[in-house]
C-alpha cells in the first residue's frame, strides 16, 4: 500500500505543477489552498460563540411558543370543561323541570 501511495502522491505533485502552468494567475507568495495554514482562534472562537448566541436565542423563542401554546392549551381546556359543567348542569334543569311538569 505504502508504493500506491508514494505513487498518487508523485501524480498529484506533477499534476499541481502542471495546473501552475495552465493557470499562470496564481503568484509565488499565494500559498495553495491545500496548504496549511495556522486557523485564526480567535476568528473560530467568534464563530463558535456567535453560533452559540444563535442557538440560544432560537431555544428561548422555541420555549416562550411553547408556553403561550401551553397556556393557549389549558384556556381551551377550561372552556370546554366549563361548557361540559353548564351542559350538565342545563341538562339536569330540564330533568328537575319535566318532573315537576308531570307531578
Amino acid at each position: 500500500m505504502k508504493p500506491l501511495f508514494k505513487l498518487r502522491e508523485f501524480a498529484w505533485a506533477c499534476v499541481s505543477e502542471v495546473e501552475d502552468w495552465l493557470y499562470p494567475y496564481r503568484t509565488e507568495d499565494t500559498e495553495p489552498l491545500w496548504a496549511e495554514k495556522d486557523a485564526d482562534d480567535d476568528s473560530a472562537v467568534t464563530y463558535l460563540k456567535a453560533q452559540s448566541d444563535a442557538n440560544n436565542d432560537r431555544i428561548d423563542r422555541l420555549q416562550s411558543e411553547m408556553l403561550y401554546v401551553t397556556s393557549q392549551i389549558s384556556e381551551i381546556n377550561n372552556m370546554l370543561k366549563n361548557l361540559n359543567i353548564d351542559e350538565g348542569q342545563e341538562g339536569s334543569k330540564t330533568i328537575v323541570e319535566e318532573g315537576k311538569e308531570t307531578s
